[in-house]
Parts: C-alpha cells; sequence; structure tokens
C-alpha cells in the first residue's frame, strides 16, 4: 500500500497485491494523472470501476453526510470555522503534560463535550471521511483527561 497526501487534505492510495492494483482517491485528475505515468512504465489494462479486489466485494454507494456534519457543527458552535485539510498539522505537539492538572483546570474541562465530539468525529470518519483516521486517532488518546490544548 502506498499512500501519497498532499497539502490541501487531497490524497491518493495505491494497493497493489502480485497483479492487482487497486488507485483510490478524491480527485479524478490526479488518479487518471498516476494511471497515465504507471502505465508508461508497465503493461496495465485499466477494468473500469473495481467491483471485486482479493476477494472482496466492492459495493459504491453515495453516502451523503453533509446534513449530518452541519448538524455537528452546530451542535459545537462552529457552523463559522473555516475548512482545513486536517484538523492536526505535522508540527502538532499534543501530548499528557497538556492535560489538566489540577481540579479546577478539571472541572472547567468537564463543562467541554470533548467525549461528545470525538464520537461525532468517529462516526464521520467510519461513514464518509477514512482520511480523519490519524487525526482523530490522534485526540481520542486523551479522552479521558483531556486539555485545552487537545
Amino acid at each position: 500500500m502506498f499512500v501519497k497526501r498532499y497539502d490541501e487534505g487531497d490524497f491518493l492510495i495505491l494497493l497493489l497485491y502480485v497483479d492487482d492494483m487497486l488507485i483510490v482517491g478524491q480527485d479524478i485528475k490526479r488518479i487518471m494523472s498516476l494511471k497515465k505515468a504507471l502505465g508508461k512504465s508497465f503493461s496495465m489494462k485499466d477494468l473500469g470501476p473495481t467491483k471485486q479486489i482479493l476477494g472482496m466485494h466492492i459495493v459504491r454507494e453515495i453516502c451523503d453526510n453533509e446534513k449530518y456534519v452541519t448538524k455537528i457543527l452546530e451542535r459545537f458552535n462552529m457552523l463559522e470555522a473555516k475548512p482545513v485539510g486536517s484538523m492536526l498539522t505535522k508540527n502538532s505537539n499534543m501530548n499528557a503534560k497538556q492535560c489538566p492538572r489540577g481540579e479546577k483546570e478539571k472541572a472547567e474541562m468537564r463543562k467541554v463535550p470533548y467525549t461528545s465530539s470525538i464520537g461525532n468525529l468517529m462516526y464521520v470518519m467510519v461513514y464518509t471521511r477514512p482520511d480523519m483516521a490519524f487525526d482523530v486517532r490522534a485526540v481520542s488518546r486523551y479522552m479521558s483527561n483531556p486539555g485545552r490544548e487537545h
């Protein structure tokens, strides 16, 4: 498996097993460009949209979670937030030292619906945005004692 991430949050995934290949991505132009580049070096046959790979059947469904995501943004007062490709930057440095230590800090963070927001993000990640997996995993590590930075 080869993964190429782009700065704007886009990605390409190339799965290769013996003589089977699957290319997954958000941008059809990038997928076509990769196919063209690989075709220059290797003898390839494009069989069209994948229906099966490694004994697994692939069913394509259009799943629109836009309403659900809008509801989440409303719930957490983030409707005006600017979209980003990734919640975390490469320089994000979350760690346990950022967890609240004093009772006052802990009481303040209990008012923040951190666990609920992580649950909502996990739902979106599982059903429509697998590219969020790294970010969701990173922030979910602090569900038992989240700090402001988390």
